[in-house]
């Protein structure tokens, strides 16, 4: 028997399974490959700082400080690192931000991130010419790099590609049953896929689809991310992440020409370097009603568990996260009340139910 079947490999089963490792846990993770984790299609930023209103996101402080540690950690461990630290340069689209960024720079909280010295040497690649602010103790995590590596860095028995069949399980008096598989619990980590769940698919996760480019720029700096109506994030051999766009109706995955059409003009307005398009992606992020996480048990049936609704600050948050459900299985310690999914109990009577 293992201690926990893992369903789902984007950040939020990677952390959970780097927390058990950590505790000589026994795991397995399964991933569907023909379901891409909304992970792999994301930026990778780790930034607290809400700069279009300039505010710190919920716990902001708290997620980053864990969040950098444990990417320290990690590298340490499996002797790569996949964490790059890149201040975040936010250009101004006029010199009258330049007053409202100060502010923002002295207030508690922001005065962590925010350099209040506004910049002003004309960049010859950006269209803007009125000044960023730098925003310091952030970064990028390559997450496919992470993901890639970590799956051939663990043992082979703590690893399975197949899609994962809700008939299959079975529940038995202290633990689970999947196929071939006993455990003492199963965590779903399945982000938008969630959706399907027949145990916890009356958590309102929404889900919001973002659009993307991937870009090749020879000219743009690789030592900053650059923000400016759109995050532009150095990849590597002159390639960069745009995006990303934000719809809440759309749920399929299939990129679009009006989104594509938006993130050039949003584009070509910050820069003035030639590029060509390389790819154009899109996916769903689990995002939730509340824009809180979900964590915590199935009100019924106690070997289920739910990590999900990371929504666009999984590298930010999931660390930390992940460290507090593990607490919560094993330890017994409560959750915050602001991510434990009880406080959607009244939603549990619109559930469907679960196969036979």
């Amino acid at each position: 028997m293992i201690d926990t079947l893992i369903v789902g490999y984007g950040l939020a089963g990677f952390h959970l399974a780097w927390q058990l490792k950590t505790h000589n846990k026994k795991f397995l993770i399964l991933s569907d490959p023909s379901i891409p984790p909304a992970s792999r299609n994301a930026g990778g930023v780790c930034n607290p700082t809400i700069l279009k209103r300039y505010s710190l996101t919920w716990n902001g402080l708290a997620f980053s400080e864990y969040a950098r540690k444990q990417y320290t950690d990690l590298a340490q461990h499996i002797n790569q690192d996949f964490f790059h630290e890149l201040p975040i340069h936010r250009y101004f689209s006029s010199t009258a931000e330049h007053n409202e960024w100060y502010s923002a720079a002295q207030s508690p909280g922001l005065n962590h991130f925010l350099v209040p010295k506004i910049m002003t040497d004309q960049m010859p690649t950006m269209k803007r010419q009125s000044g960023y602010g730098s925003v310091q103790q952030v970064g990028r995590l390559d997450i496919e790099g992470l993901l890639d590596h970590f799956k051939q860095f663990t043992a082979a028995s703590s690893f399975r590609e197949e899609s994962f069949e809700y008939s299959a399980l079975k529940f038995k008096e202290n633990g689970i049953i999947y196929k071939d598989l006993e455990a003492k619990r199963i965590v779903f980590c399945e982000g938008f896929s969630l959706k399907a769940n027949p145990w916890f698919n009356y958590l309102p996760l929404n889900g919001s689809k973002g659009e993307y480019l991937i870009i090749k720029a020879s000219q743009l700096t690789t030592t900053q991310i650059i923000k400016g109506g759109v995050f532009i994030v150095p990849l590597g051999n002159d390639l960069f992440w745009v995006g990303a766009t934000f719809s809440p109706h759309d749920k399929t995955s299939d990129s679009t020409e009006k989104a594509k059409n938006w993130l050039q003009q949003k584009l070509e307005d910050l820069i003035q370097v030639p590029y060509t398009i390389y790819f154009h992606g899109a996916a769903i992020r689990p995002t939730v009603k509340d824009r809180r996480p979900l964590l915590g048990v199935h009100p019924e049936i106690r070997s289920l568990f739910v990590f999900n609704g990371l929504g666009t600050r999984g590298v930010l948050m999931a660390p930390l996260l992940s460290k507090w459900l593990y607490e919560f299985i094993e330890k017994r310690k409560h959750l915050p009340e602001e991510v434990a999914i009880e406080r959607f109990e009244n939603y549990f009577s619109s559930r469907k139910e679960p196969h036979a």
